[in-house]
Protein backbone atom coordinates (compact mmCIF):
# COMPACT_ATOMS: atom_id res chain seq x y z
CA UNK A 1 0.00 0.00 0.00
CA UNK A 2 2.83 2.22 1.00
CA UNK A 3 4.58 1.64 -2.39
CA UNK A 4 1.32 2.27 -4.40
CA UNK A 5 1.36 5.80 -2.28
CA UNK A 6 4.79 6.60 -2.96
CA UNK A 7 3.93 5.46 -7.02
CA UNK A 8 0.81 7.47 -7.22
CA UNK A 9 3.11 10.69 -5.63
CA UNK A 10 5.85 10.51 -8.00
CA UNK A 11 3.65 10.02 -11.55
CA UNK A 12 1.74 12.83 -9.68
CA UNK A 13 4.73 14.74 -9.53
CA UNK A 14 5.97 13.94 -12.98
CA UNK A 15 2.89 14.98 -14.39
CA UNK A 16 2.69 18.29 -12.91
CA UNK A 17 6.75 18.65 -13.78
CA UNK A 18 5.79 18.02 -17.38
CA UNK A 19 3.09 20.22 -17.65
CA UNK A 20 5.59 23.22 -15.70
CA UNK A 21 8.09 22.45 -18.69
CA UNK A 22 5.72 22.00 -21.63
CA UNK A 23 3.73 25.29 -20.87
CA UNK A 24 7.27 27.41 -20.05
CA UNK A 25 7.02 30.32 -21.96
CA UNK A 26 10.26 29.57 -23.47
CA UNK A 27 8.85 26.20 -24.80
CA UNK A 28 5.57 28.04 -25.85
CA UNK A 29 7.25 30.81 -27.97
CA UNK A 30 9.58 28.41 -29.17
CA UNK A 31 6.29 26.33 -30.69
CA UNK A 32 4.78 29.17 -31.91
CA UNK A 33 8.17 30.76 -33.50
CA UNK A 34 8.61 27.08 -35.13
CA UNK A 35 5.16 27.22 -36.30
CA UNK A 36 5.54 30.52 -37.79
CA UNK A 37 8.67 30.14 -39.66
CA UNK A 38 6.69 26.66 -40.94
CA UNK A 39 3.59 28.62 -42.11
CA UNK A 40 5.32 31.48 -43.89
CA UNK A 41 7.72 29.30 -45.59
CA UNK A 42 5.12 26.58 -47.06
CA UNK A 43 5.68 24.17 -45.22
CA UNK A 44 2.78 21.95 -44.94
CA UNK A 45 3.76 20.22 -41.80
CA UNK A 46 2.10 23.87 -40.40
CA UNK A 47 -1.26 22.41 -39.93
CA UNK A 48 0.27 19.49 -38.43
CA UNK A 49 0.46 22.00 -35.44
CA UNK A 50 -3.52 22.55 -35.23
CA UNK A 51 -6.09 20.22 -33.50
CA UNK A 52 -8.73 18.57 -35.58
CA UNK A 53 -11.19 20.72 -33.44
CA UNK A 54 -9.80 24.48 -34.40
CA UNK A 55 -11.50 27.56 -34.49
CA UNK A 56 -10.07 30.14 -35.96
CA UNK A 57 -11.33 34.07 -36.59
CA UNK A 58 -8.75 36.20 -38.47
CA UNK A 59 -9.02 39.59 -39.27
CA UNK A 60 -6.82 42.27 -41.33
CA UNK A 61 -7.31 45.96 -42.36
CA UNK A 62 -5.17 47.51 -44.93
CA UNK A 63 -5.00 50.43 -47.11
CA UNK A 64 -6.93 48.28 -49.77
CA UNK A 65 -9.72 46.96 -47.70
CA UNK A 66 -10.68 43.81 -45.14
CA UNK A 67 -10.40 40.21 -45.02
CA UNK A 68 -11.72 37.87 -42.54
CA UNK A 69 -11.14 34.07 -42.36
CA UNK A 70 -13.41 32.46 -40.21
CA UNK A 71 -13.53 28.02 -39.60
CA UNK A 72 -11.64 25.48 -38.65
CA UNK A 73 -8.42 23.67 -39.61
CA UNK A 74 -9.77 23.19 -43.09
CA UNK A 75 -9.89 27.01 -43.54
CA UNK A 76 -6.54 27.89 -41.47
CA UNK A 77 -4.64 24.90 -43.91
CA UNK A 78 -6.06 26.56 -47.07
CA UNK A 79 -5.10 29.97 -46.14
CA UNK A 80 -1.62 29.23 -45.30
CA UNK A 81 -1.68 27.43 -48.75
CA UNK A 82 -2.43 30.45 -50.48
CA UNK A 83 -0.45 32.52 -48.88
CA UNK A 84 2.79 30.70 -48.70
CA UNK A 85 2.13 30.58 -52.46
CA UNK A 86 2.04 33.96 -52.87
CA UNK A 87 5.42 34.26 -50.78
CA UNK A 88 7.02 31.90 -52.52
CA UNK A 89 6.58 33.26 -55.72
CA UNK A 90 7.61 36.61 -54.74
CA UNK A 91 10.40 35.30 -53.57
CA UNK A 92 10.21 36.92 -50.35
CA UNK A 93 12.22 36.58 -46.89
CA UNK A 94 10.16 37.12 -43.63
CA UNK A 95 11.24 37.79 -39.96
CA UNK A 96 8.72 38.15 -37.03
CA UNK A 97 8.84 39.81 -33.48
CA UNK A 98 6.93 38.51 -30.92
CA UNK A 99 6.00 41.02 -27.92
CA UNK A 100 3.88 41.83 -24.83
CA UNK A 101 3.91 38.27 -24.17
CA UNK A 102 1.37 37.01 -21.36
CA UNK A 103 0.72 33.26 -20.74
CA UNK A 104 -2.22 31.97 -18.89
CA UNK A 105 -2.44 28.39 -17.79
CA UNK A 106 -4.99 26.74 -16.78
CA UNK A 107 -6.65 23.02 -16.51
CA UNK A 108 -5.18 21.12 -13.30
CA UNK A 109 -2.23 20.41 -13.46
CA UNK A 110 -2.07 22.87 -16.74
CA UNK A 111 -3.56 20.90 -19.61
CA UNK A 112 -4.34 24.16 -21.56
CA UNK A 113 -2.85 27.85 -21.98
CA UNK A 114 -3.98 30.92 -23.29
CA UNK A 115 -1.32 32.92 -24.88
CA UNK A 116 -1.50 36.76 -25.64
CA UNK A 117 1.30 38.49 -27.73
CA UNK A 118 1.78 41.71 -30.06
CA UNK A 119 2.96 40.31 -33.81
CA UNK A 120 5.25 42.13 -35.69
CA UNK A 121 5.61 40.77 -39.23
CA UNK A 122 8.11 42.36 -41.74
CA UNK A 123 8.39 40.84 -45.72
CA UNK A 124 10.86 42.25 -47.77
CA UNK A 125 11.02 40.86 -51.72
CA UNK A 126 13.58 42.99 -54.40
CA UNK A 127 11.82 45.37 -56.44
CA UNK A 128 8.64 45.27 -53.84
CA UNK A 129 8.49 48.30 -50.90
CA UNK A 130 9.15 46.59 -47.67
CA UNK A 131 5.48 45.54 -46.14
CA UNK A 132 5.22 45.41 -42.21
CA UNK A 133 2.17 44.08 -40.69
CA UNK A 134 1.11 43.89 -37.21
CA UNK A 135 -1.13 42.03 -34.93
CA UNK A 136 -2.87 41.36 -31.93
CA UNK A 137 -2.92 37.66 -31.36
CA UNK A 138 -4.56 35.05 -29.23
CA UNK A 139 -3.83 31.36 -29.39
CA UNK A 140 -5.12 28.48 -26.89
CA UNK A 141 -2.95 25.24 -26.73
CA UNK A 142 -4.13 22.15 -25.56
CA UNK A 143 -1.66 19.23 -24.28
CA UNK A 144 -1.85 16.40 -26.07
CA UNK A 145 -0.09 13.22 -25.77
CA UNK A 146 1.94 14.00 -28.83
CA UNK A 147 2.47 18.04 -27.29
CA UNK A 148 0.75 21.22 -27.93
CA UNK A 149 -1.50 21.76 -30.45
CA UNK A 150 -3.15 25.03 -31.17
CA UNK A 151 -6.86 24.54 -30.09
CA UNK A 152 -7.93 28.36 -31.61
CA UNK A 153 -6.34 31.49 -33.22
CA UNK A 154 -8.10 34.52 -32.82
CA UNK A 155 -5.72 37.88 -34.37
CA UNK A 156 -6.47 40.96 -35.34
CA UNK A 157 -3.83 42.57 -37.99
CA UNK A 158 -3.29 45.87 -39.33
CA UNK A 159 -0.76 46.91 -42.14
CA UNK A 160 0.50 45.02 -44.76
CA UNK A 161 -0.53 44.96 -48.28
Amino acid sequence: MKKMILLTLFGSLLFFAHSRITFSESNIMSMLTKHDAKALSGDTSACDDFASDLAVSLTAESAKGRWEVEGGKDEMCGYLKEASAALTVLHVSTSSDFNDVIITRSGFPWMTAEVHYKQRTTITASNLPQITSESDDVVQLKRTLTGLKIQSVKSHATGGI
